[in-house]
């Protein structure tokens, strides 16, 4: 197995040991990825190569440089085929959120809005580029500072009146209703918001 970044742990480089040293011995190593030896190493090589005392080791240290060269070409290859992975999974999950049906905030603990997807925009009247940066609190009818400040400290399922009238006050005849459900992004430096809307009237209907 790897570690988190891709790495082998010491049972997977055996593995990837293991088939370097099949690779050389079938003569059919991947192609290189750079890191050749330098002329001085090599000229080092051949001197001792050509001492009958030390041509046995010359050869040994050859093989074994050649082997961690396979190695480095493989693990190079494992990891570009992670990143590919990891590229379509973040597309993938990015899509997931930005054309979700549901409204999505991702907020800062002080109210700011770091990013919304397309359906929050369209809840808020704003594009969702135009999201980023504005505070929740000024998209809010009045009166619901205390509210919002409440949920940001205790994430969890509120109430919350949307401005939808000049004077942004609840008790206009006609306002909009925002159900949101918060909790803490796993950094602990964001919420995570879903918002729908219940649309009411002063009567209640």
């Amino acid at each position: 197995m790897a570690d988190k970044h891709g790495y082998p742990n010491a049972e997977s480089h055996e593995r990837l040991r293991s088939s370097a040293r099949d690779l050389i011995d079938r003569g059919v190593p991947p192609p290189g990825r750079g890191g050749a030896l330098s002329v001085d190493a090599l000229q080092m090589l051949y001197q001792r190569a050509s001492a009958p005392e030390s041509a046995a080791d010359a050869l040994k240290l050859l093989h074994e440089l050649q082997t961690y060269q396979v190695e480095l070409d493989l693990l190079y290859e494992q990891l570009q085929v992670n990143e590919h992975e990891m590229a379509e999974d973040l597309a993938h999950y990015k899509s997931l959120f930005e054309l979700a049906p549901a409204a999505y905030l991702i907020v800062a603990t002080d109210g700011e809005i770091i990013e919304g997807n397309q359906a929050a925009g369209i809840l808020l009247g704003e594009s969702e580029m135009a999201l980023a940066g504005t505070n929740l609190a000024s998209r809010l009818a009045s009166g619901q500072e205390e509210t919002l400040k409440r949920l940001l400290e205790q994430p969890g399922r509120q109430q919350l009146s949307l401005q939808s009238n000049s004077d942004g006050s609840v008790g206009s005849p006609y306002h909009r209703e925002l159900m949101v459900s918060a909790r803490p992004a796993p950094s602990g430096e964001s919420i995570l918001m879903i918002v729908t809307e219940t649309t009411t009237t002063s009567d209640g209907y």
